[in-house]
């Protein structure tokens, strides 16, 4: 029989094939991670599953409600690291993890809690990059669209009720987690993506199912490194930022604080700040991120930082480029402002990095035609058959049901309609409202998989700038007013970023459950479970942070919430100045090219919108995490002759440490953050 070939099958090993066709092959064998992504080895192990899973498959609701609360606690963790530094990270898989090999869990107990903790924490992705521009349109100063009386006038007058965005969330959530029932079948197993990193996973779940036969002395050890690395950084994150002395100034603030050192900052006196500003953040999160991505990867992402501070601010500065100041309606050279170099940042730079986001997302996108369309012509063949395989006869549901699907989207097209109209927003447009948010959610979630299936990340920021497009372009036409349009492409393009979310996220654990013989209907059993608190954690969460950041109580960058401020501010509040447009444009170019020449395109443009505090630390982290392979690591396991499960256990230690460093910062910051909001 002729092997099929496509763009991502890998060829298969002569061993793999024979063992293949006799029947043989095992799970956590060599020959499985020899032929993984070979499409042959996928599409037997689907057939072997469908057999064989319904007796390795135990459903435990102590394990799947253990996921579910991690991860909705994890899902307010995730908002503050997103909102902190521009990447949302989650550390709440290790906890579940660890407790599947503390307590002996067979690995696919584990992966469907790992499922339901990642379903909880990742509904809440949407409300980083999009919401906190709600509360940023209507409180913060730098938003204003005009003064009155020396006072600011804000596009958005009042919050609306946090209900709307919750159950449009919960449900939405619901419909993108269930399109996945297709995108599995046409991209894990007839034509599998790679899905990088997925390897560590397999890695982890076969130590679990040794564990499961035997002790658990890894698990505890795991334990105290990532107990240990997160006390020690809670510590560190309590002196320098919990409000213990008067006027909220933390221990490090009060024997440190100066002109070299501010709010965890080292940085050059502000007085000197003409042509660049310098400055080191003491952030664990940033040199955890740089320890994950090593050098590499950090330093791509860092070249859109090095060429705000030492290209486009010193030349804005030697040309004197006048900049508006809204207060006084008048343009000044940026040689006479107080700090030159931070308002060359604020008022130049980060515009031109909003352009850069925009263009690398957008081009990244188009990039992908030759991608998606054959996607598209594969789901929509999807839809017309093969629902036969949901059953097992005698033995229950291998798969959820793919007649879900249209139900979901109908039950999400009359519930979004309803609860809009309910709050007084015109009928007309919350029709066409969530009409796009259902069919956007399919077609640009089917990208999103894509993406992530190829390359480990998504592209929620960039999907949900089309969206945001659309609903503007949308509500404009219908003669929809500026502030009701901003409000409901705000909440819609964050109910669209939540739900797509879902579909990206999960692609990871159902790729590792073809591997270790899990039942799909359980994973995404455990996953639906993990959205409606996830949700409500999400909702609150977000609130309480954007609230605080927009009124100045928290210090959150949100780079990609306040992209999506600026550029309704610039369409909608009458702001929309030739020096603002030009400034966009130029950082479009920037990014269109950032995207050509190195495939990184939005990381490029993120990178721009970060301080030198946020990338010099995770430069930091990817250096050490090269020197440390490169001077330890390999030399001794090559000198020692280390095993392939020693030297992977290795490397898990300094995940576990960095993890510990994620962790401790954000729940420590959590803390602090509402600390402050209170009082």
């Amino acid at each position: 029989m002729p092997v099929k070939h496509t763009n991502y099958r890998q060829p298969p090993t002569p061993g793999g094939l024979e063992k293949i066709e006799k029947g043989e092959l095992e799970l956590y064998s060599p020959e499985l991670y020899a032929n993984m992504n070979t499409g042959i080895l996928e599409e037997y192990l689907e057939e072997k599953n469908r057999k064989d899973c319904f007796k390795m498959c135990p459903w435990n609701w102590g394990a799947i409600l253990f996921g579910i609360a991690v991860g909705t606690v994890f899902a307010i963790i995730t908002e503050y690291v997103g909102l902190k530094v521009g990447v949302a990270m989650s550390g709440g898989s290790y906890i579940v993890y660890l407790l599947g090999l503390i307590l002996k869990w067979r690995p696919t107990l584990n992966n469907n809690a790992s499922g339901a903790n990642y379903s909880a924490t990742s509904i809440g992705t949407g409300f980083i990059f999009t919401f906190p521009a709600l509360y940023l349109l209507t409180y913060d100063p730098n938003y204003a669209i005009g003064f009155e009386g020396g006072e600011p006038v804000f596009l958005i007058k009042s919050i609306p009720p946090l209900s709307i965005v919750l159950v449009s969330t919960m449900i939405t959530g619901i419909l993108g987690t269930l399109y996945f029932i297709i995108f599995r079948r046409l991209w894990l197993v007839d034509d599998p993506l790679p899905t990088p990193g997925f390897e560590a996973s397999i890695k982890l779940l076969e130590i679990a199912n040794d564990i499961y036969r035997g002790a658990a002395e890894q698990a505890s050890r795991s334990i105290k490194i990532i107990g240990g690395s997160t006390l020690v950084t809670a510590i560190f994150t309590f002196f320098r930022d919990y409000p213990i002395f008067p006027n909220y100034t933390s221990i490090m603030d009060h024997y440190f604080g100066g002109e070299y050192y501010e709010y965890g900052t080292i940085m050059q006196p502000a007085s000197t700040a003409t042509w660049t500003y310098i400055d080191y953040g003491l952030i664990p999160i940033q040199f955890a991120i740089g320890w994950f991505m090593k050098f590499r990867t950090a330093f791509l992402v860092s070249t859109g930082t090095l060429l705000t501070w030492f290209v486009i601010v010193p030349l804005a500065y030697g040309f004197n480029v006048p900049v508006y100041d809204m207060q006084s309606g008048m343009f000044i050279g940026l040689r006479d402002w107080s700090v030159p170099a931070m308002y060359g940042y604020l008022k130049i730079a980060k515009i031109i990095a909003i352009g850069a986001l925009l263009g690398g997302g957008v081009t990244a996108l188009l990039k992908m035609y030759s991608v998606f369309k054959p996607a598209i012509e594969d789901v929509i063949k999807s839809l017309r058959g093969g629902q036969g395989a949901d059953y097992v006869k005698g033995l229950g549901w291998y798969e959820w049901p793919v007649k879900h699907i249209p139900i979901m989207m109908g039950v999400a097209f009359v519930a979004i309609s309803v609860v809009f109209i309910a709050a007084g927003f015109p009928p007309l447009q919350v029709i066409l409202f969530a009409a796009l948010l259902a069919g956007s959610t399919f077609f640009l979630g089917a990208i999103a998989v894509k993406v992530m299936g190829e390359t480990g990340s998504e592209p929620v920021s960039g999907t949900s700038f089309i969206v945001l497009l659309l609903l503007v372009a949308i509500f404009l036409g219908t003669g929809t007013s500026a502030e009701t349009t901003a409000v409901m492409a705000i909440l819609g393009t964050t109910v669209f970023g939540c739900a797509i979310s879902m579909s990206g996220a999960i692609i990871g654990d159902y790729k590792v459950g073809i591997y270790i013989g899990n039942r799909p209907y359980h994973l995404m059993r455990s996953t639906l479970l993990g959205i409606i608190p996830g949700a409500i954690a999400s909702v609150l969460g977000a609130a309480a942070f954007s609230y605080g950041m927009a009124t100045g109580q928290v210090n959150l960058l949100a780079p990609q919430a306040n992209s999506f401020a600026l550029f309704l501010q610039t369409v909608l509040g009458g702001q929309a100045t030739p020096q603002i447009v030009q400034y966009l444009v130029a950082g479009i170019v920037i990014g269109i090219f950032a995207e050509f020449t190195t495939g990184m395109g939005t990381a490029f443009g993120l990178g721009m919108y970060f301080p030198l505090s946020l990338t010099l630390p995770m430069l930091t982290g990817g250096a050490l995490r090269d020197f440390w392979e490169k001077k330890y690591l390999i030399p001794t396991a090559k000198r020692e002759k280390w095993s392939e499960r020693k030297r992977t256990f290795k490397v898990l230690d300094t995940f576990m440490v960095a993890t510990g460093l994620v962790m401790g910062e954000a729940v420590m910051g959590v803390i602090v953050t509402f600390v402050l909001l209170f009082s």
